[in-house]
């Protein structure tokens, strides 16, 4: 029997914990160019340091237990059969969708029908999905509008 056409199961997840740690790596070093600042004086690289420092310490934890389980093989369209993709594609779509939509309809209508649609997408059914959208929509805007008075797009209605 050959071997060609035979990859290690788990070359997906050291070629995965390699792209996180080079994008994790990219943020740390835009992070240190912002200025960390420290716990009581933070400054603007403060929260993107700290967040690329758990991403480089979880993409060699990843690799590392991807390195201990690289014996087990399967054939190259083995590793895409379980791959449901179509759900990623369109929850990208619907976000490109939501980007030319916020600023028209504004936080609210816009960020509810995403809500609702990235649930569904998770086969909720619809009651709970749109329960769910609104409970995480008025959740958001009561932190970020209301008590850390961040503007949002209020959109067409003023809302």
């Amino acid at each position: 029997m050959t071997t060609q056409g035979i990859y290690k199961v788990d070359q997906r997840n050291m070629a995965s914990s390699l792209i996180l740690f080079l994008l994790a790596a990219l943020v740390l070093a835009a992070s240190l160019a912002l200025g960390v600042g420290s716990v009581s004086n933070p400054q603007s690289g403060f929260m993107p340091f700290w967040i690329s420092l758990l991403m480089l310490a979880f993409s060699l934890i990843l690799f590392g237990m991807a390195y201990q389980n690289r014996s087990i093989k399967v054939r190259w369209a083995d590793l895409w059969h379980q791959l449901h993709w179509q759900k990623s594609v369109l929850a990208a779509a619907f976000l490109a969708v939501y980007i030319f939509l916020l600023p028209w309809a504004g936080y609210l209508i816009a960020t509810s029908a995403l809500m609702i649609v990235l649930f569904r997408l998770t086969s909720m059914k619809a009651w709970t999905a749109v329960v769910g959208a609104a409970l995480a929509v008025a959740f958001s805007y009561g932190l970020f509008f209301l008590i850390l008075k961040t503007p949002l797009p209020r959109g067409i209605w003023s809302f």
